[in-house]
């Protein structure tokens, strides 16, 4: 049975994520780093080169001319956004393959896109916080179950269909069929690959129900958006949501005016980013 080390070890050995995404991430994180640096780097993956092009001329950053070069794409784009659009290619080929009864990886894409989108839309909104690390913490919070799929993709879909029978937390079948679970796994990528640290906190305790993380902090606000995605029928896996953990639901029930406007826009955000998280083209 593998441990969270050996999942991580296994995912990082296939070299399932492309070296220029890691090397971005590692750049935004270096103060010396500039522009042009990540220029040079981009323009090494012509994968990454058209869908920063296609990201800078979408609806999404609603430019009033077309932008045709790197450098000008890199400028408008900013390096955190650069570091979020490098994520979200990284992990868009790992999501291939048909539906499935229980797991599916489309919906999980589907799933972490929307988280994504509510994080950014609440820390904006409830919070007036524009740090695009809440878009962040949001595509990346499931990462760990990216990383299992790949090396123990049946004893992650044993633990799903036990999950799927009631009783206990997705967690807790993890531990029980993998001898790990998804927010240990992605918190360990997230410290390897030098994210932030409250993003990589906010990987690992997503799914905690015995800790109290203020609600604008990343980890409180990835926790109300997956609660919020699922009750949307955006969840991993179909027709089970996990509670929101306690000290958020008086939150929610204070701010509820605000809450009801972002459900209800939301489907009009995730039409405005589908540049960005969208598997084709």
């Amino acid at each position: 049975m593998p441990t969270a080390e050996t999942v991580v070890e296994r995912f990082n050995a296939a070299k399932t994520l492309p070296h220029v995404a890691i090397r971005v991430a590692q750049m935004v994180n270096d103060e010396r780093s500039t522009m042009r640096d990540f220029e040079q780097v981009i323009q090494m993956d012509p994968v990454l080169v058209s869908r920063l092009l296609k990201l800078v001329n979408s609806p999404y950053f609603a430019l009033p001319g077309r932008v045709d070069s790197i450098a000008k794409a890199v400028v408008f784009a900013g390096m955190k956004n650069l570091r979020n659009l490098v994520a979200v290619e990284a992990l868009r080929d790992l999501f291939g393959g048909g539906e499935e009864a229980g797991f599916s990886r489309q919906r999980l894409w589907l799933h972490c896109a929307t988280v994504a989108i509510l994080a950014d839309m609440i820390g904006k909104r409830i919070f007036g916080d524009a740090r695009e690390d809440f878009f962040l913490a949001g595509i990346m919070h499931d990462i760990g179950l990216i990383a299992e799929d790949q090396v123990a993709g049946n004893d992650l879909r044993q633990a799903c269909q036990l999950y799927m029978q009631g009783g206990k937390t997705l967690v807790e079948c993890e531990r029980e069929c993998l001898g790990a679970d998804h927010a240990e796994v992605g918190f360990k990528l997230a410290k390897e690959w030098k994210m932030p640290v409250e993003v990589a906190s906010a990987i690992r305790f997503h799914h905690a129900l015995d800790r109290s993380p203020e609600p604008g902090s990343l980890t409180g606000v990835v926790q109300l958006a997956e609660y919020i995605a699922g009750k949307m029928k955006f969840a991993v896996l179909p027709e089970r949501v996990e509670p929101l953990p306690g000290h958020l639901v008086g939150h929610v029930k204070s701010m509820m005016d605000g809450y009801k406007v972002i459900v209800r826009d939301l489907p009009a955000e995730m039409e405005k980013a589908k540049s960005l998280y969208t598997t084709g083209g």
